[in-house]
């Protein structure tokens, strides 16, 4: 088992430890489906592979780490400076506005917006993190990041215009 996250990942090599005996599941398997628990793995071994990674470059800070999304494709758990390279705007002209239903802010560049009616609709990358009351960034934790992968989930659609289908992620 990785001592990083406790739960085991790629990255180190030695897997993953589920167990079905309900008496050494971990608090946070229970009421989850087959498929959140692969997600929540999944996200795991990332921030495993990113720390790891992060470390080797950095000696004496600690990363920022930050998800970056775009509709269609999956998450991904980047460091603070990796975030121009998925939101060219980071920093300098992007967006910055709560995100839905969380206590962390988005940030997206605003030439992606679109409305339908009443509804705001994004149909790029956005970066999702966490801000201090000084409004610097600061590193998401682990379950800040299982939220934002519930979030994605739950506010990704499919908007369609005769035979076109694209996923975009809903604002409100």
């Amino acid at each position: 088992m990785c001592y990083r996250n406790g739960y085991g990942c790629n990255y180190c090599g030695r897997g993953y430890e589920i167990k079905d005996d309900s008496a050494n599941v971990c608090r946070i398997y229970k009421g989850m489906s087959e498929e959140e628990l692969s997600e929540a793995v999944e996200i795991l071994d990332k921030i495993c592979t990113a720390l790891t990674l992060e470390q080797l470059h950095v000696e004496d800070e600690d990363p920022v780490f930050m998800v970056a999304y775009t509709p269609g494709e999956p998450m991904e758990v980047i460091t603070e400076d990796e975030a121009k390279r998925y939101l060219a705007c980071y920093g300098e002209d992007d967006v910055i506005e709560q995100a839905p239903g969380m206590g962390l802010v988005i940030s997206y560049d605003r030439d992606l917006l679109f409305s339908v009616g009443n509804q705001k609709y994004l149909d790029g990358t956005i970066l999702i993190y966490a801000v201090d009351d000084e409004g610097d960034t600061m590193s998401l934790e682990i379950d800040d990041i299982y939220g934002i992968q519930k979030m994605i989930r739950d506010r990704t659609i499919s908007v369609t215009q005769g035979d076109d289908e694209m996923p975009v992620f809903s604002m409100n």
